[in-house]
């Protein structure tokens, strides 16, 4: 890399150009007295004593205190990898600080929806999907799909997943304890794809691609608790609830703590147990909106197209428990936890 080229991206990081100088030609000469670093960059004596002083601030530069004072360079590799860290931390940050300012005026979180190009670039963000999910994945896709998402798959024994697919035979990897799948009950079947990860993230496309036209394929992309919940509904009242059950889960096996967050994958799961099944759950109260948490037991469940909720006995009493953007319900849970 040329000189210049160095010393154009030193001011991109923050650094003057003769900063920039004095840095590069303290790493020629090593330690060096002010007057021989103004001789071999050219900056102008009156100026370098503060151009010094700056790039030990920045911390580019350590003084060497004596009779001549003598400047010495910061290693590279640790100024820039301060200057990197110090870098994320702000971009974090500034992140958290963005989001925050969008929920306080909007009352939200900031909705992200993008298309995908490409059929590599959707299998990838398939697999991110089940990759970064922390309770539940659902899926309903063609098993031609569904085969090239295995390894994830495979690799995910910590969370729940329901599964629907155009299955003939059920392969071996698919008939571990924490996968619930159903057969494809027809036309349905026919209108999209889903691949659907907590409230974080949910991918969306409709008929797979030819190879030919595999790079002009386009998928959907979402990020919005919001959105998600409404396309986990679609998933159960259009698709799950309208295929064969052809697997149950293992409830029995699976480890606990079992974490969930739609209400829908719950009860699906109380449907493969007896009650009263003890429980904790996170949301908030319809009404006030304040956040509470109840420790108890299920007692029983209500599941129907347009309504699906909990009953829970805590505190001495009993309380309807339904998902996000619940209405009728005394909470709103955010968070299911099976203890038992």
């Amino acid at each position: 890399m040329k000189e210049e080229e160095i010393i154009e991206k030193l001011q991109k990081l923050g650094l003057t150009k003769y900063e920039s100088l004095a840095y590069i030609t303290l790493l020629k000469l090593g330690p060096s007295k002010a007057t021989d670093i103004t001789k071999e960059s050219g900056i102008p004596h009156t100026r370098v004593y503060d151009v010094l002083s700056s790039l030990h601030r920045k911390g580019f530069v350590d003084v060497m205190h004596g009779s001549p004072r003598l400047y010495k360079p910061v290693n590279p590799g640790v100024v820039l990898e301060k200057i990197k860290e110090d870098f994320i931390e702000d971009i974090e940050n500034l992140k958290v600080a963005f989001l925050d300012l969008y929920r306080e005026v909007h009352g939200e979180e900031l909705p992200e929806i993008w298309t995908i190009q490409g059929f590599d670039n959707t299998v990838e963000r398939a697999e991110y999907v089940i990759r970064t999910a922390k309770h539940e994945v659902l899926i309903n896709t063609p098993f031609e799909f569904l085969k090239l998402l295995k390894g994830e798959i495979r690799a995910r024994k910590d969370i729940v997943f329901v599964i629907i697919s155009n299955f003939e035979e059920i392969p071996d990897w698919l008939k571990r304890d924490n996968i619930i799948l159903a057969r494809t009950g027809g036309a349905p079947w026919l209108m999209a794809s889903w691949i659907i990860g907590d409230l974080n993230y949910a991918l969306f496309f409709g008929a797979l691609p030819r190879d030919k036209r595999r790079e002009k394929f386009y998928s959907f992309w979402a990020k919005s608790p919001k959105i998600i919940q409404n396309y986990m509904h679609w998933f159960y009242t259009i698709y799950f609830d309208n295929s064969e059950m052809v697997k149950p889960i293992n409830y029995e096996s699976l480890p606990k703590p079992l974490s969930l967050v739609n209400i829908r994958t719950l009860i699906t799961l109380l449907k493969f147990v007896e009650l009263p099944k003890r429980a904790e759950i996170v949301g908030r109260l319809v009404d006030t909106k304040e956040p509470v948490t109840l420790d108890g037991e299920i007692i029983a469940y209500e599941y129907t197209p347009l309504m699906a909720n909990v009953t829970a006995r805590a505190d001495g009493r009993e309380w309807k428990v339904g998902g996000i953007g619940s209405y009728f319900e005394d909470i709103e849970g955010e968070k299911f936890i099976l203890l038992e």
